[in-house]
């Protein structure tokens, strides 16, 4: 008996140490290899394989120190999410120094040091012994590589982290940024308004973006600067000389990437009257392989709300002209647009693709199959009806790659003309700024790449779904597909969508949508209230069949 005993207890014991000696292993082999399981669709909880590949690529370390405060408990959680994503990165690159600071700790003159690097310290409002109050706290990051140092002054959330942190990595590991232009002169969007100043911040390296930003006017007849890398030429509203097409045609023939976001429509402000807009480009985009439509894009079956005023209110209705793309419409090939959920286009054009040797396109959206054009008198208004015609899925973004052929080829250079210097002779004419004899025109372009948009319009409207769009674009266009998958991880929309018996899909009505919202909230309960009692009549039916068979 007692030998049973000592054997029973010897194989417990032994179990145990096998064990631990398990959970050892795992520990150790998990300090080696970091796994986790991420079961969300856009695999939110795990960072990229773009951010892991800018960090395989670090050639030396690369510090990030996290100045948070470690209290009130709001800042607490947040230094913890913050830490966790760390943590993450530090697993997958030796590269990284990892430090977390508290200021509190700080005397006055480090503080000081840290206002002047950028990290401020930061008021919130924390509710604490059932009262509110205001505490002083600091949530900032701090990225260094080689002397050179940027940050992120605040941080409150994980959501868009991994975006901000891997193009700052990106940025300070870069010898030089890339420079993007935006064509001016023609009545373009301006990206130096006041009211598109924290747009441009997301592209704007000294607003902590990705890039260099600068105007590009071709007014003089003198080339594109050899610097910019993408050029965006967005909502031409005069037509552009054939000179200044000729500098935009031998600047992609030098391998320049360029964004053309064309409206075909100009709307004077307080009205909504279209009327034809003559950009001049049409023949240039078409000889690349993007014909744009003369006429206006609606979705009968996808299109978004639009603002308008009724008198003293402020109302939203369907306004077909506001085209949405879904995300079954979007290419799924495609690093802009495979993980885009929803884009709203609104006075958009239709493109046609025209094929061209050595040249790939692809649609990028389109609308659904119950896309429709128009032309001729633009009526704008939500309320005027909408003549019925036939119906079809068009193209409203397409991407371009490979070698174009100058549009320019067979043909003189254009002379850029200026007005010559002040004289007092009258008589005096416009001479070149340049002479055509000392030009060569480049006949076909190395392999590059160009987008084409039937509007401009989205950009004004300051849209995430639009920004988003428009940003990957910029980012596939200069650095190729480096951050898109990482800013595209985010879901920026997921309508709910019924299937039709066609085969296709629609998003639902509000009347559906509360439907469903009701019986979400109330309908389940009701079923639970519904199981309980059908059960309580049919164990009390049982009890009596029981007690009337024992009688």
């Amino acid at each position: 008996m007692a030998n049973k005993q000592i054997r029973y207890g010897g194989n417990t014991l032994a179990f145990i140490v096998i064990i631990f000696g398990i959970l050892a292993l795992i520990n150790f082999l998990s300090t080696r290899r970091f796994i986790r399981a991420d079961l969300t669709e856009d695999k939110r909880y795990t960072i990229s394989k773009a951010t892991k590949n800018v960090l395989g690529s670090l050639d030396d370390i690369v510090t990030i120190t996290a100045y948070f405060s470690t209290a009130p408990a709001e800042v607490a959680r947040i230094r913890r999410d913050i830490k966790d994503v760390l943590d993450e990165y530090n697993a997958f690159s030796q590269k990284l120094q990892i430090d977390f600071v508290n200021p509190a700790d700080f005397d006055d003159a480090q503080k000081q040091e840290l206002r002047f690097k950028g990290i401020p310290e930061v008021q919130i409002n924390v509710v604490k012994k059932d009262k509110a109050e205001i505490a002083n706290v600091y949530m900032g990051l701090s990225i260094g590589y080689s002397g050179k140092e940027e940050t992120l002054p605040i941080v409150r959330s994980t959501g868009n982290l991994e975006y901000e942190l891997t193009s700052t990595i990106l940025k300070v590991t870069t010898k030089e940024a890339k420079t993007v232009g935006f064509l001016t002169g023609h009545g373009e969007f301006d990206i130096n308004a006041q009211q598109y100043q924290q747009f441009r911040q997301l592209l704007d390296k000294n607003g902590q973006g990705q890039y260099n930003v600068t105007s590009v006017s071709l007014q003089d007849g003198n080339a594109i600067d050899d610097t910019v890398t993408t050029l965006v030429v967005a909502g031409v509203q005069q037509p552009l000389t054939e000179r200044e097409k000729y500098e935009l045609d031998q600047f992609i023939m030098r391998g320049g990437r360029a964004i053309f976001l064309v409206d075909t429509i100009q709307i004077p402000p307080g009205t909504l009257q279209g009327t034809p807009v003559n950009t001049g480009l049409n023949d240039l985009l078409e000889h690349y392989g993007a014909k744009l439509g003369n006429n206006l894009l609606i979705d009968r079956r996808f299109h978004d709300n639009a603002r308008f005023q009724q008198g003293r209110m402020t109302v939203f209705q369907p306004y077909p002209y506001f085209v949405k793309i879904i995300k079954s419409n979007f290419s799924t090939e495609h690093t802009v647009t495979n993980q885009l959920e929803a884009l709203t286009l609104p006075w958009t054009s239709s493109l046609e693709v025209i094929p061209k040797e050595s040249i790939t396109a692809t649609p990028l959206a389109k609308t659904s199959e119950f896309g429709q054009t128009l032309q001729g008198y633009y009526n704008l208004m939500p309320d005027f009806p909408i003549p019925n015609a036939e119906t079809q899925a068009y193209p409203v973004a397409v991407a371009l790659e490979g070698q174009f052929k100058s549009f320019y080829a067979d043909k003189e250079i254009p002379t850029a003309a200026t007005d010559a210097a002040t004289s007092t002779d009258d008589s005096e004419t416009p001479v070149p700024t340049q002479e055509a004899e000392a030009q060569t025109t480049i006949p076909e372009s190395a392999q590059t790449q160009i987008v084409v948009v039937g509007t401009a319009q989205f950009l004004t409207q300051m849209r995430p779904d639009g920004i988003n769009f428009f940003l990957n674009t910029v980012d596939w266009l200069t650095l190729g597909d480096t951050l898109i998958g990482i800013r595209s991880q985010t879901i920026t929309e997921r309508p709910l969508q019924i299937k039709t018996p066609d085969g296709g899909f629609r998003e639902v009505s509000e009347i559906e949508k509360n439907f469903i919202r009701y019986l979400c909230t109330v309908g389940v309960s009701f079923l639970v209230i519904a199981f309980g009692l059908v059960r309580y009549f049919l164990k009390r039916r049982a009890k009596r069949l029981v007690e009337s068979m024992a009688r």
